[in-house]
């Protein structure tokens, strides 16, 4: 006896070390409180199936919700902050564990919710939230149920459209089996993501060469320039009877005339007229100087007090 007693305390016996926790995941610590609260609050024992998590602005939840879902609403120190749903297999079977002790074996057919229903439904929706926090401690979604509290149920999905903030909102749903391959419910917790998105801040690293490539890029760029040198009016009549040779006075205008503008005819800079390997060609010239000159003194005028 003193031997096989030595045998069970070493295959029992702990590392010296010590095994390290395995880390709770957002979608396991809702399978325990999911599954928790059923137990507790029915003696309802049902299979967690799938979990889902989304990050959703409220226009894609609302968009996303369920039909045949009744949604309560969820608040903090009176102010509403999210939802809670329950799906019609879900109503149902609060309803009859609490009024026959067991879960039907039929689907329950879909219709509008009730107040009967919300009733029953309550003890569970309930239930889960109190356990959240507990079981949610050290993953994902600690701090994200916490303080929340079941408000009066909302008419529809729009009215959730209407009353809830425009805000990033995490979605947690989860499948539960009611009865194995034939009956299923879905849990529907919505509520502020209470995580903010991580910044990230691109590494600058300092490029000396920065303003030389730069300046290289903007000088291959293409630049269009439109030479003037002279602009006149004249009848459209006449510009019609042009013909080839037709020569036109230029009055005023000289070599030194050419004026460059821009596509969005900005004046740009001067030019003079030449030629450059039998074309015609512009240079362009140097801006002139300003002239400046004294302005005149201003005229003294000499007011006469009336007698």
């Amino acid at each position: 006896m003193t031997a096989d007693m030595s045998i069970l305390s070493r295959m029992t016996k702990r590392p010296s070390g010590g095994a390290k926790d395995v880390p709770v995941t957002s979608s396991r610590a809702l399978r325990l409180a999911v599954a928790r609260a059923a137990d507790r609050s029915l003696n309802l024992t049902l299979t967690v199936g799938q979990v889902t998590e989304d990050l959703q602005s409220l226009d894609e939840m609302v968009a996303n919700l369920p039909a045949q879902t009744s949604f309560l609403r969820l608040e903090r120190a009176g102010v509403l902050v999210g939802l809670f749903g329950l799906d019609m297999q879900l109503r149902a079977a609060a309803i009859e564990m609490q009024t026959m002790g067991r879960v039907a074996q039929h689907v329950a057919v879909d219709r509008s919710q009730t107040g009967t229903d919300l009733m029953f439904a309550t003890p569970l929706c309930e239930a889960v939230l109190s356990l959240l926090p507990h079981s949610t401690a050290g993953s994902d979604l600690e701090g994200w149920a916490d303080g929340a509290m079941l408000a009066a149920p909302f008419d529809d999905a729009r009215a959730v459209g209407l009353a809830l903030s425009d805000a990033d909102y995490r979605v947690m749903c989860v499948t539960v089996d009611l009865i194995s391959d034939k009956r299923q419910g879905h849990v529907i917790i919505a509520l502020p993501n209470h995580q903010p998105a991580a910044v990230i801040t691109p590494e600058i690293s300092a490029d000396s060469t920065w303003d030389k490539r730069m300046r290289a890029t903007v000088a291959e760029a293409p630049a269009a320039l439109q030479a003037v040198l002279h602009k006149m009016q004249l009848p459209l009549g006449k510009v019609d009877g042009l013909q080839v040779g037709d020569i036109l006075p230029l009055y005023g205008a000289t070599v030194a005339s050419v004026r460059l503008f821009a596509p969005d005819q900005v004046l740009v800079g001067t030019a003079r007229l030449g030629q450059s390997g039998g074309m015609r060609a512009v240079r362009v010239q140097a801006p002139p100087e300003a002239d400046l000159h004294d302005m005149p003194a201003p005229k003294r005028v000499k007011i006469t007090a009336p007698v």
